[in-house]
């Protein structure tokens, strides 16, 4: 895994998960695959720090026709 600064340890977890098992998941999916893989958090934490990467640009953010938006690694905005 990449090193990540300046974000916190949830949202390491979810860039490496990411970029482990690929993307284009919405918080909840997401939320429910790192709770199964053991890692303790609550959903709202997902939600928060999903925000935060992509306000970082470290993630890519796009409504789906259900009005739920799903994330997906943004390879053209790290740098």
């Amino acid at each position: 895994m990449k090193v990540q600064q300046g974000i916190s340890g949830i949202s390491k977890i979810i860039l490496q998960y990411m970029e482990e098992n690929g993307d284009g998941l919405d918080a909840e999916a997401l939320w429910l695959k790192l709770r199964k893989q053991g890692h303790q958090m609550c959903v709202c934490s997902v939600y928060l720090n999903l925000k935060t990467l992509a306000k970082l640009n470290r993630l890519k953010k796009t409504q789906t026709a259900d009005r739920k938006y799903v994330y997906a690694l943004n390879v053209t905005g790290i740098g």
